[in-house]
């Protein structure tokens, strides 16, 4: 096992998961606290950084990664926006972190880290492709393409939630109708069964409850049509479908594979596997500690290495 430590952080709208790992992605400390939006982000932070200190306890941490939600600025590492988040508006919360914390800190989108962390130590791992889907309130999602996280021009690739998979279909707040996030989504799921959360829904269909069963078959359609668009135009090795959907397991993914089986070719899947998160929670906090790994690993290269110690 590896002797370096990394910390990372997953920023949620309700909850900030945080844990320390090794370079393989191996578990060694976690912990969660509130989020809290409404209280800002001087309040967040100060509190991040008090429970990454008390988790560290006197040991020592090689860097520091921080998955956030919405748009950001990577070279700045700024929080630009989150529609979660009201108010936290050009937040630097990377440099912020840095120096609560005495360590290198990156700051990555927190579906980008998911998809890190799944390539790296979890249900992709060995792989060089890979697609990853979170689907939680929202739908977000991930790309890697040999080997590298591919965040596009603007640093916003991997939008799958903002796939049209039926232009016909209910508004989306982007301005679209018929994104894959009006359908994927466990906020989408909740409202199209009427009467509960997604996870009742699964639970009401493994009792047989036609309207359940109907309205998760309607759900795992949408996503299908995603994940049939996402492998048409990149042929990923492995789509990964994760975020506190995935918890429902094989009710969801025997769907959405059958649902792709109908739209891509079969010789177009041969070599393309359709799985769930191995890393569950983790996947976030764990898929940002191993990119602030990354960063330190590539500042090595032309600058010798120091450790530096989480502060007491």
């Amino acid at each position: 096992m590896s002797s370096e430590s990394y910390l990372g952080i997953d920023l949620g709208g309700t909850t900030v998961k945080l844990g320390i790992c090794d370079a393989d992605g191996v578990v060694r400390a976690r912990a969660s606290l509130d989020t809290e939006v409404e209280r800002g982000p001087d309040d967040a932070m100060a509190r991040i950084a008090h429970a990454a200190r008390a988790l560290v306890a006197g040991g020592r941490v090689d860097a520091c990664g921080a998955g956030v939600p919405g748009e950001i600025d990577r070279d700045r590492r700024v929080l630009v926006r989150a529609h979660h988040f009201p108010g936290w508006t050009n937040v630097g919360i990377g440099e912020r972190l840095a120096a609560m914390l005495g360590v290198p800190t990156a700051l990555e989108n927190d579906a980008n880290c998911a998809a890190w962390g799944e390539l790296c130590a979890g249900a992709g791992r060995g792989a060089r492709s890979l697609a990853c889907f979170t689907l939680g309130t929202g739908v977000g999602g991930g790309v890697v393409i040999d080997g590298e996280l591919w965040t596009g021009a603007n640093g916003a690739a991997g939008a799958f939630g903002h796939i049209v998979v039926d232009p016909r279909g209910p508004e989306c707040p982007c301005g679209q109708r018929g994104c894959l996030e009006q359908y994927a989504s466990a906020t989408a799921l909740a409202r199209r069964f009427g009467r509960g959360s997604a996870r009742e829904a699964f639970e009401a269909a493994r009792r047989g409850d036609a309207r359940a069963v109907a309205a998760i078959d309607w759900a795992c359609d949408g996503l299908a049509a995603g994940v049939a668009t996402v492998i048409h135009v990149m042929q990923p090795e492995v789509v990964v479908l994760g975020g506190g959907m995935a918890a429902a397991g094989d009710a969801l993914l025997e769907r959405v594979r059958g649902g792709v089986a109908r739209r891509v070719r079969a010789a177009w899947l041969t070599h393309v596997r359709i799985v769930g998160s191995t890393l569950g929670d983790d996947a976030g906090w764990v898929g940002a500690a191993l990119r602030g790994a990354r960063q330190v690993r590539d500042v090595e290269r032309a600058v010798p290495r120091t450790t530096s110690a989480v502060r007491p």
